[in-house]
């Protein structure tokens, strides 16, 4: 007669999706956004693991790095809160939340 296996162990609990920090969809693969550019930390003599991060989907990352420089990104739109102030983000995010994640967006 065989053995039980205990059925927990066969099953991984299901993760909740994430969620994109700016437009807040739901993404299979989100990534993480150096709201301190990597370049501009090092120059600041900021370690690489020390500069803080935040989840987004490749079409808002995309965006960010499309529309602002570096030093823009670094100086001025290093929290969450700045970037969602700019009116221009924010017409940016009403227009992709109504794209399904499943099409690729550009950023020209």
């Amino acid at each position: 007669m065989a053995r039980k296996r205990d059925e927990s162990s066969w099953y991984a609990e299901p993760k909740p999706p994430e969620v994109c920090v700016l437009c807040g969809r739901e993404a299979p693969n989100l990534t993480d956004h150096h709201l301190v550019p990597k370049s501009q930390g090092r120059r600041q003599g900021v370690k690489l693991g020390d500069i803080p991060t935040v989840k987004m989907c490749p079409a808002c990352q995309g965006y960010l790095s499309k529309t602002f420089s570096n030093s823009e990104l670094a100086n001025e739109l290093n929290t969450v809160e700045a970037i969602l102030a700019r009116e221009e983000v924010q017409k940016f995010i009403k227009w992709v939340q109504k794209q399904p994640m499943t099409k690729g967006v550009r950023v020209h």
